[in-house]
């Protein structure tokens, strides 16, 4: 009798023990091996943007650290977006004595809509160099626009050892859209959890890769590409996002707000880093509600009779009108901003202040920060070592009739040049009162100048102002303070400078390009006056630009201020060395007849210079100097090495013929 031989393949029982435990071993371990081979494949082949914090570049022989505009690829993925990060530059380890203050948030501390020089950043800088000028202070900007509490956590987590003495935090607006937000279209998972995860795995290759490959499929499946999204940032962050106030979307974003300021202020706290948060001021008088939705119906009536009567100047009837409708339905904010409105005008202060803010808290579309934000921020200062500028409460004290309005803020919320100059001052109130950068015995001495004094003291130009109007005519030109998009004037091709406005407005133009080539405008026509202003922003604001120093210094020559100028240039040598600052600091000393101090630095401007062009000059300059100390051969021999190289230089030549004459 044949019986079947049956054969089976061998499983892991079957092994003996010690390769059983190989076989699990190779079984936990190898996703790791392939995860860290992927990773190390991605990191060799340089795959995704450099997510580092701060770059750096030599300049003069020296590292300087500055915002790495990268870094918005940690809180971006959907939405194409492109931030001017601020070129505030800084060393590393600071020099000994330097108090360093970090300034973080949005577009309102960018300074929407002027720019670098009309930033709260830019004010503080110019004001505590007033008040303490033997005291050397960085105010490092590192704003960003259409983020909000979790980028301001995550970024501060980066700073320590960059050796923070101050951080200052102005954000809040852009809690429920901003990237990461709980509505935002720019969330990445459904928790604060997750958030945050997200946020330390950004960091590898593989979870970037992972992201991008997820971008790209859902871009393939909907048809639109990021670069290909229409309309303002706002309406790309936030557009079909309504949030009823007290509803849950509202709730989360308001407890996740709370739990990033009170984690920030644990964290500052643990490593003996001084904060101060702010209080979001916005625009209540001169702002209706966005979107304002009925919770119970039946209250249309009341309220078009309340709009009516008071665009008739029925004010009393309008105002029991809108009356009826906020008992009606508490939460509409259109009836709130009416009822305010037609109490405002009947002088009734008080009632309308509180008017217009319930209407700003109960605008369903969450681009002004509500009064329960606001009061997070205060409870959050409370901590140790946390400290609270309350600038919503200062700025009605400049406002008509103590209502913020559009005396101080351009449209919903960004301030105007004297709004930022305010939130400045609040800043610098706050540290003197914690006893910051100096004691407060030495606040009270120093603090003395009138704020009308440190108002001049800005740097801010026309061509900022000309920029900041322009794109508060784009702004508002565009969903959703208009239903359609309304077309802006074209600029008049014979005006030049509103061309410059136009290109920086369309990002064709840096700031830096933009007044660079205001200087060279107003240069042209003349008017030194404004070219001036236009340099001493760029210097003001780019202190390690050697470039800005010389067009300063060009300038200052034009105008007659040899002193000032030979001060500018000695400075721009501190920085870097170049020959056209040597040749102009020796043409100044060889006009005011010092020939024998001119020399030195005219040989060392014709030994560094770089163009044929420029050793010409420079060389001629030199010979004249040689000339006038009365070493003729040696000024004929200079001429001729000249002449050798660029036959044709007229003045070399001119020069040479006198001197054999």
């Amino acid at each position: 009798m044949t019986s079947a031989t049956r054969t089976r393949g061998t499983t892991a029982a079957d092994l003996a023990p010690a390769k059983r435990r190989a076989f699990l071993v190779f079984t936990l371990v190898f996703p790791f091996l392939f995860f860290a081979l992927a990773e190390t494949m991605l990191r060799t082949t340089g795959y995704g943007p450099d997510l580092s914090l701060f770059t750096t570049e030599t300049i003069g022989g020296k590292t300087w650290h500055v915002m790495n505009p990268s870094v918005k690829s940690r809180y971006f993925a959907n939405v194409a977006f492109s931030p001017n990060t601020s070129s505030d530059y800084f060393q590393s380890p600071k020099n000994p004595g330097v108090y360093r203050i970090f300034c973080l948030g949005g577009s309102t501390t960018v300074g929407f809509p002027y720019g670098f020089t009309g930033s709260f950043s830019s004010h503080l800088r110019n004001r505590l160099a007033a008040l303490f000028p033997d005291r050397p202070v960085e105010v490092i900007n590192l704003g960003m626009t259409a983020t909000n509490s979790h980028t301001v956590l995550d970024i501060a987590r980066d700073l320590p050892p960059y050796e923070p003495d101050l951080l200052i935090v102005y954000d809040g607006h852009n809690e429920f859209y901003g990237a990461l937000g709980v509505a935002s279209h720019e969330r990445t998972g459904g928790s604060l959890f997750m958030t945050r995860l997200a946020l330390r795995m950004v960091h590898w290759k593989t979870f970037m890769l992972a992201r991008d490959a997820w971008v790209a499929l859902r871009e393939t499946l909907s048809g639109i590409r990021a670069m290909d999204q229409k309309g303002t940032m706002m309406e790309r962050l936030a557009r079909g996002q309504e949030i009823p106030y007290g509803s849950d979307t509202y709730r989360e974003g308001l407890e996740v707000f709370t739990d990033n300021l009170g984690d920030l202020s644990e964290f500052c706290s643990e490593r003996g880093i001084p904060l101060i948060l702010a209080t979001q001021v916005s625009n209540l008088r001169g702002q209706p509600p966005f979107i304002s939705g009925w919770t119970v119906g039946g209250h249309d009536a009341e309220y078009e009779a309340a709009h009516g009567l008071l665009e008739r100047g029925n004010v009393p009837e309008a105002l029991e009108q809108a009356r009826r409708a906020t008992t009606g339905d508490s939460l509409h904010a259109a009836s709130w901003y009416l009822a305010a409105r037609a109490l405002d005008t009947l002088g009734r202060i008080g009632e309308a202040r509180g008017a217009y803010v319930r209407a700003r808290d109960y605008d369903r579309l969450r681009f002004r920060t509500s009064t329960d934000f606001n009061e997070a921020i205060r409870s959050a200062a409370r901590g140790a070592g946390t400290m609270l500028a309350d600038v919503e409460a200062q700025f009605p004290a400049l406002s008509p009739d103590s209502i913020t309005g559009n005396d101080l803020i351009l449209e919903h919320l960004h301030p105007n040049a004297r709004g930022y100059f305010l939130i400045a001052r609040e800043f610098a109130a706050a540290m003197r009162r914690g006893g910051l950068l100096a004691s407060p015995a030495d606040w009270a001495a120093r603090d003395t100048l009138s704020d009308e004094r440190l108002w001049e003291l800005r740097h801010l130009t026309s061509l900022d102002e000309a920029l900041a109007a322009r794109r508060v005519q784009m702004l508002t030109s565009e969903w959703p303070f208009v239903p359609q998009t309304v077309p802006l004037a074209p600029v008049p091709p014979n005006d030049r400078l509103a061309t410059i406005v136009e290109r920086m407005a369309a990002g064709e133009l840096t700031w830096e390009e933009g007044h660079v080539a205001a200087a060279e405008l107003y240069s042209e026509d003349g008017d030194l006056e404004n070219a001036e202003r236009e340099a001493r922003a760029l210097v003001n604001q780019l202190p390690v630009n050697v470039s800005a120093s010389l067009l300063l210094g060009q300038i200052l020559l034009r105008r007659g201020d040899l002193g000032e100028a030979h001060g500018v240039f000695t400075r721009s040598l501190e920085i870097e060395e170049t020959a056209f600052g040597r040749r102009a600091l020796g043409s100044i000393l060889l006009d005011a007849g010092k020939t024998a101090e001119a020399v030195p630095f005219l040989e060392r401007a014709w030994a560094i210079a770089g163009t044929r062009d420029e050793r010409c000059e420079n060389g001629t300059v030199l010979a004249l100097a040689y000339s006038r100390l009365g070493e003729k051969q040696r000024a004929i021999a200079q001429l001729q090495t000249v002449l050798s190289a660029n036959p044709d230089y007229a003045p070399a030549r001119g020069l040479l013929r006198k001197l054999q004459q």
